[in-house]
């Protein structure tokens, strides 16, 4: 059944992505169906959400182009935490450097095909329903199955429309500097399961940042409803990569940590850290795991790879684990910035110094790769390797899961709010939650003589940058990290680009860190040929 629902998903995923060239759309286009023949297919609201789980790990014609992971890489690269150390194949080479075209284009088309998608889902569910009866209790249980689905397509067009806000909007405190607010400022189109009920569809114009966050807003926490109401009569997501009460509440506290909404940000993470079965990860498992299994209890969301579903070199794994046979592996080195590094050893107690830079390597070809926290259990942990496998003892099945999100993301998203509203005890509970597991026993001196320094407040927004870019790196959150903070950032030289500097608000590097609508986009939508130039550049 699992295997049928991802053909089935897989085919509406083909469909939409047939007619495009880079990823973009070339002309208006819509169903080659008919929405009442789409609304009476069986499964048609299975079908459609999990062809959307399934897009997040497409792979989309080139090796560093393979959906939700791949993006994450983009942002992390872009940041400058993540840093291409050796190079002799090219994939990334261009991120490491900025933003390009095909970077933004593919990022459009992903999300908004992530869109597309579940608004035919949505769209279906209400015309069944009834929208009069979308809220009722009794017909929300009398049709569980169809409205726990219902659920997860709210949620995740909710968190497609939240990353669009990540990418392709300037933060709240870079639109305030250029004298607009939320409601004026012009972000990217929004499509509702109204506006593409049509075949006609040719485009929509711009909506203001604030309606793309009320957006998101409001599909997340209409998914939580449904999740609250079904999974208190015990039902439950069947894989880690279904959207759940948990998964969409790190999702929206996320969204509002963002925002700089930090009352929000704190109601929802707590609620998630009250409530969830999801631990954080021990001490004692910090360099066993290789991060690389979704049985993991502190993973809240994420991909169980298997056989049918591997994209092999074309993944994360086949990027930058060098206990594969990957790229990492055969010189294409993605490591941590050496600047990052250092400050982990500089902190002496912290143990996610053996994440990185642990290989035997007379050449030091592999310095500052991921060797303790990205890594195939399967060939490391057999032999307790402290040198890089050869050719013949890789692991070339490339089976390692995907991390998506996990228990830390909540303790740090409280930390970070409460600490803006200047609250340092509840900051420091929730960061020293996640930094107690990450401590060495025998340097107990010298954590809390850490610790001690905490009750500054400017110390402490400090070091939960710090823990961000620490804790997550290689997962995704580095990039809005720094855009969130606006700190200029000082890079090793372990680099391939030429600025070690980046600073996030610079009017001459502003662009660099938030992407411009794609030019095709503006092209083919005749509403954004007028009203494009303030969603690029608000000056």
């Amino acid at each position: 059944m699992k295997k049928t629902l991802y053909i089935i998903g897989l085919t509406f995923v083909v469909f939409l992505s047939s007619c495009s060239d880079n990823w973009l759309n070339q002309q208006p286009g819509g169903s080659s169906i008919t929405q009442e023949q789409y609304q009476n297919m069986e499964g048609v609201l299975r079908g459609s959400v999990m062809g959307v789980y399934a897009m997040m790990y497409q792979y989309a014609g080139d090796h560093d182009v393979f959906g939700q992971r791949s993006i994450d890489m983009y942002g992390d690269f872009t940041c400058g935490d993540m840093a291409l150390t050796t190079q002799n194949y090219g994939w990334f080479y261009r991120d490491e450097l900025g933003q390009s075209y095909a970077r933004r284009a593919y990022l459009w088309s992903y999300y908004y095909d992530i869109i597309r998608l579940t608004n035919k889902a949505i769209n279906a569910a209400q015309k069944h329903i009834g929208k009069d009866g979308l809220l009722e209790v009794d017909t929300i249980l009398d049709n569980a199955e169809m409205f726990f689905y219902y659920g997860e397509a709210l949620a995740m067009r909710g968190w497609a429309y939240a990353n669009l806000q990540k990418w392709f909007c300037y933060t709240p405190e870079q639109i305030a500097s250029q004298g607009y607010s939320l409601t004026d400022y012009m972000s990217v189109p929004v499509y509702t399961e109204e506006v593409t009920e049509t075949d006609t569809l040719i485009g929509a114009p711009l909506s203001s940042a604030e309606d793309v966050y009320t957006r998101a807003e409001e599909d997340i926490k209409a998914a939580i409803y449904y999740f609250d109401i079904l999974e208190k009569e015990g039902m439950a997501r069947t894989i880690k990569q279904e959207m759940n009460g948990d998964v969409a509440r790190l999702n929206l506290a996320y969204l509002y940590l963002n925002k700089g909404d930090n009352d929000n940000a704190i109601k929802y993470a707590e609620e998630f850290i009250n409530n969830t079965s999801h631990t954080l990860l021990p001490y004692s498992e910090l360099l066993t795991t290789g991060f690389a299994n979704i049985e993991s209890n502190n993973w809240v969301w994420g991909q169980d790879v298997n056989v049918e579903t591997t994209t092999a070199l074309a993944s994360f794994f086949g990027q930058v684990d060098v206990f594969s046979y990957s790229y990492a592996w055969a010189g294409d080195v993605k490591g941590i910035d050496e600047l990052l590094y250092n400050s982990i050893k500089d902190k002496k107690w912290d143990a996610r110094r053996y994440w990185f830079n642990n290989l035997y390597d007379a050449k030091k070809k592999y310095q500052y790769a991921p060797d303790g926290k990205f890594y195939s259990p399967v060939v490391k942990q057999k032999n307790n390797y402290k040198k890089v496998p050869s050719a013949t003892e890789l692991d070339r099945d490339w089976l390692c899961d995907n991390v998506y999100m996990r228990t830390e993301l909540a303790y740090m998203i409280a930390a970070e709010a409460y600490c803006r509203k200047s609250d340092n005890a509840n900051a420091q509970k929730y960061l020293l939650a996640i930094t107690d597991q990450r401590a060495m026993p025998e340097k107990s001196t010298e954590y809390n003589a850490w610790k001690g320094t905490l009750s500054d407040n400017a110390i402490l927004l400090e070091e939960i940058r710090y823990n961000w870019r620490v804790e997550f790196w290689g997962e995704g959150f580095g990039l809005q990290t720094f855009r969130r903070f606006g700190v200029v950032v000082n890079l090793g030289e372990n680099h391939a680009r030429s600025n070690k500097t980046p600073d996030p608000n610079a009017k001459s590097t502003l662009r660099q860190f938030t992407f411009e609508i794609p030019t095709g986009e503006q092209y083919y939508n005749p509403f954004l040929r007028s009203t494009t130039e303030m969603a690029v550049d608000p000056n």
